[in-house]
């Protein structure tokens, strides 16, 4: 298998583009109203020492990727069985992303056209970049991160005609309940979802600092995220916000300069789409190198294709509508996502800790 390599810069970029991915549209969970920026700035503080711990696994096992450091650390037969399990995760993931697209495309974009056409183009679109290797996925990221940011900031600039800061007021008027348990949805959705990036420590340098890639990647997403949300919040006000699948499309639709400048929403769709196809791509090759782990096969492109089909097909028919779609992303997700992304890479890293205390230990032991 060719080693690839990518450098610090690329990572960010394709880390920056799988947070902020469906976030941008589906928004954050919103049920503290307009404190919900609150809980976001909460969540992002909580997420940087979850990607300390995440960065310090990449100091333990240089080179290595998160079904390397399983299978090191848990032996052959257990840590086969949660590299399965981080599999499926990816697997479902990359799924519940082309689902939100699909669902977005019937409801505003593309109505009368099947949901499984778009899903399938952009399946097979992110099938054809995997395969062509991580520094094709780094370098189309990084390109892709300039173009969202140049749209956001234009668009962000556009909406300040619409604020309505009153609607930031009375602050923590629903309270703390409810603001945690937003903080623990924003947590898991989008911040924590990073952990599958593990699975594609092998391609970060030995040298290059996954702690920066990291927490970079986190405090961009988190300033872009909360700034969406607050155009958002300002522009539409909590109780329409609340009521919504897709808040931004709604909330940039509402921009009108001089009767001129009108219907520009169809140009911040295009950056769902670039976040959501660098998404998806990740969640494909982290399956895919997964898959040829676990059965040892000589390269993991010889099932990206099949891996990318069943991520399409499982989309079909993951939901039953849009509103049980909605249903899990802001109530069942957090509960579901939590083991993956905290309990399992915490044990992990704890157990490799002492591990590495043992040898070095022996080491000392046997130099005296």
């Amino acid at each position: 298998m060719s080693k690839e390599i990518i450098p610090a810069g690329q990572a960010i970029s394709i880390s920056v583009l799988f947070i902020i991915g469906t976030s941008l549209f589906m928004g954050s969970s919103g049920q503290s109203g307009n404190s919900s920026w609150i809980a976001l700035i909460l969540a992002a503080a909580l997420a940087v020492p979850l990607m300390l711990i995440y960065a310090r696994l990449h100091v333990l096992f240089p080179g290595k990727d998160l079904y390397d450091m399983l299978i090191l650390v848990f032996g052959a037969v257990a840590g086969r069985v949660l590299s399965c399990l981080y599999i499926w995760y990816a697997l479902h993931l990359g799924s519940l992303v082309l689902r939100n697209f699909g669902e977005f495309s019937k409801t505003v974009a593309l109505t009368s056209t099947p949901m499984l056409a778009p899903m399938l183009v952009i399946g097979l679109l992110c099938v054809w970049v995997v395969k062509a290797g991580m520094e094709v996925l780094g370098r189309s990221a990084k390109f892709l991160l300039l173009f969202t940011l140049i749209v956001i900031i234009v668009v962000e600039l556009l909406s300040i005609p619409k604020y309505h800061y009153h609607h930031l007021l009375p602050v923590l008027d629903s309270g703390w309940k409810l603001v945690m348990s937003d903080t623990i949805g924003s947590f898991t959705f989008p911040f924590a979802e990073i952990v599958v990036f593990l699975g594609a420590f092998n391609v970060l340098s030995k040298k290059g600092s996954a702690a920066r890639v990291l927490v970079s990647s986190t405090l961009i997403a988190a300033v872009i995220i909360l700034q969406v949300t607050l155009r958002n919040l300002m522009v539409l006000g909590p109780d329409i916000l609340s009521s919504l699948y897709f808040p931004s499309y709604v909330a940039v639709s509402r921009i009108n300069i001089g009767d001129f400048l009108t219907r520009i929403e169809g140009s911040s769709a295009i950056i769902f789409v670039t976040a959501l196809f660098i998404k998806v791509s990740l969640c494909l090759y982290v399956t895919s190198n997964g898959v040829a782990k676990v059965f040892k096969l000589s390269s993991y492109r010889s099932v990206v294709l099949q891996m990318g089909l069943i991520m399409v097909y499982l989309a079909v028919f993951i939901y039953k509508d849009i509103m049980q779609m909605e249903s899990f992303a802001y109530h069942i997700y957090k509960i579901y996502a939590f083991p993956f992304q905290v309990v399992i890479p915490v044990i992990l890293w704890v157990t490799a800790e002492i591990l590495a205390w043992r040898r070095s230990g022996k080491k000392t032991s046997t130099q005296q």
